[in-house]
């Protein structure tokens, strides 16, 4: 089932798109992770998805039912955002705020089970419990905030640079935390531009630049896309292509723009006395240790060149 699927969407403010034709696809029990620079349009997308902000053109579909359904409003409650920066109540303790938020969203709770929640993100509430939000450090305030939406038990959650700011125990607690509650069947969207981290965390992502949706791979392709390989450039690519499978009978080998990329485990020096015998046109090889790091640097190198 596909708890979130946009169409399109876009967000133009005057002469300046914001997004422009994003189609993106979150499964149930996904935790996709939206990556991309600074002002790329995460937390645009965002605001759009969470009722903040509204689409100059396109739709998407939440549990099902089109953004442009009035029953759309019969889903909204599945969903909870933290966007940008969590909103909470500075001068009150976390059983406080946690009430509050219960109140706000119409949802009965009683202090026993607010309190399971607080413990349950990591914040132990006996040492808290005297303790007003303005004390708290920056992650645990972000665990905070994540208790605060989880008081409406959502099925799908959406979380702006949730690392923003965190030391790396911190980055490690809130990884945690995501990952016990997609154990609990909740589906997530986070946005970030520490990719290193959502790889840790995610089986989707999705790479956002200027507006776009540049690709979308699950963690598996995007590790088979980053591991070590053979860049061959030739003037015929696609011919090249089906000599070495049937030649050579390599299995993984695949087209990128005018390059074949092999990761059969072959000696180069053997593909080379190959394609010299068979008088295969080769413009450069070289071999590739790839990181994910390195694979998203040149991807968006890429794009900001074809601009």
């Amino acid at each position: 089932m596909d708890i979130l699927v946009t169409n399109n969407l876009t967000k133009k403010y005057k002469d300046f798109y914001a997004t422009k034709d994003v189609n993106m696809h979150i499964a149930k029990g996904d935790i996709y992770g939206f990556v991309g620079e600074n002002g790329a349009g995460k937390t645009t997308i965002i605001r759009m998805i969470a009722g903040l902000a509204e689409p100059t053109e396109g739709t998407y579909n939440l549990f099902g039912i089109n953004s442009s359904d009035p029953q759309i409003q019969t889903v909204k409650h599945k969903m909870a955002s933290i966007v940008e920066v969590a909103s909470l109540a500075k001068g009150m303790t976390a059983l406080q705020n946690l009430r509050l938020q219960a109140y706000i969203t119409n949802v009965k709770k009683s202090d026993d089970e607010l309190i399971t929640l607080i413990n349950k993100v990591g914040l132990d509430y006996e040492t808290v419990k005297k303790r007003k939000v303005s004390n708290f450090s920056l992650g645990m305030r972000q665990r905070l905030a994540i208790a605060c939406i989880l008081v409406a038990d959502p099925e799908f959650i959406m979380l702006d640079e949730p690392m923003n700011g965190l030391d790396p125990q911190g980055f490690i607690e809130i990884r945690e935390i995501i990952m016990n509650l997609s154990h609990e069947g909740v589906t997530f969207l986070i946005s970030s531009h520490i990719l290193s981290e959502l790889e840790k965390m995610c089986n989707k992502v999705g790479f956002i630049s200027h507006g776009h949706l540049i690709e979308e791979l699950s963690i598996d392709e995007l590790h088979a896309r980053s591991r070590k390989h053979i860049a061959v450039s030739f003037e015929d690519p696609e011919s090249a292509l089906k000599i070495l499978q049937e030649g050579l009978n390599l299995q993984e080998c695949v087209l990128k723009h005018q390059s074949v990329l092999i990761y059969d485990n072959i000696d180069v020096n053997d593909l080379m006395n190959y394609l010299v015998n068979n008088h295969i046109l080769v413009k450069s090889i070289d071999c590739v240790e790839e990181t994910i790091e390195n694979y998203y640097v040149e991807l968006m190198g890429k794009v900001n060149n074809n601009d």
